[in-house]
């Protein structure tokens, strides 16, 4: 008799908007890792038919539909999702043979509360090479990833602690740091290839100094917001020890 294989770890996560042209390159890509991990596709409202061709696809992924920005995508998918974490891909990211499974036993030996992946450009221009190692000197430094880190969250203690706020492009970085009180954050040793395709329309130094200045207006928000006794509203225990698979 087989043994019943044990419940998956992971839940992938794609908010899109209109990429319909896009979605099947990113699903034919995650069907070739042959990796056991559900894979969610949020469409916020697409005008195209980005919805139509996620389910199409052989994949065969789950596909849902929610409008209000991507924090309303990410926590409609925190709420659907079944599995103790919750890892957050951008549309145009290639996730590197192995890094899943490498992903999964990090999580298993050390239940970080949240953390990210190791960016690569696939620019290899010095400044994109730059962005790929400030990324994660940055990430460890203040403890939040961005969207193109494919960061990563304990999906539960996300849910206690209110899950993504309306900040942004730091609707992640802003929920790693509410759930820094709890637990670890954890650059994990696995790979995600990103295309810089915003950078190659908007140009590196415009869409850097744009991302400044969002980054500044978000730290100002958060100060305001910040009670000076640093209590928080919302209730999260560590998570529990996963049981090692025999």
């Amino acid at each position: 008799m087989v043994p019943p294989l044990d419940p998956p770890l992971l839940t992938l996560i794609a908010p899109v908007l209109d990429e319909a042209a896009s979605l099947p390159g990113f699903l034919d890509h995650l069907h070739r890792l042959a990796h056991h991990s559900p894979v969610l596709v949020v469409d916020g409202g697409s005008r195209d038919s980005s919805a139509e061709v996620a389910a199409r696809h052989p994949m065969a992924p789950r596909v849902v539909s929610i409008r209000g920005g991507r924090h309303a995508q990410l926590n409609a998918a925190l709420a659907l999702a079944d599995t103790d974490y919750v890892v957050c891909l951008p549309i145009d990211a290639r996730v590197a043979q192995g890094s899943l499974g490498r992903l999964e036993r990090i999580l298993r030996r050390e239940r970080p509360v949240a953390g990210c992946l190791r960016r690569h450009a696939s620019r290899r221009t010095w400044p994109h090479r730059w962005l790929d190692g400030w990324g994660c000197v940055r990430a460890r430094w203040t403890g939040g990833g961005y969207m193109d880190q494919a960061p990563f969250y304990h999906r539960r203690m996300a849910l206690a602690v209110g899950g993504f706020h309306a900040v942004g492009p730091y609707d992640t970085a802003d929920l790693a740091l509410r759930l820094g009180r709890f637990g670890r954050f954890r650059v994990a040793d696995a790979a995600i290839a990103i295309s810089c395709r915003s950078y190659g329309r908007v140009g590196f130094v415009r869409l850097t100094l744009a991302h400044q200045r969002l980054r500044v207006r978000w730290l100002t928000t958060r100060l305001e917001i910040s009670k000076p006794d640093g209590r928080t509203s919302q209730t999260a225990t560590a998570p529990a020890p996963i049981a090692a698979t025999p």
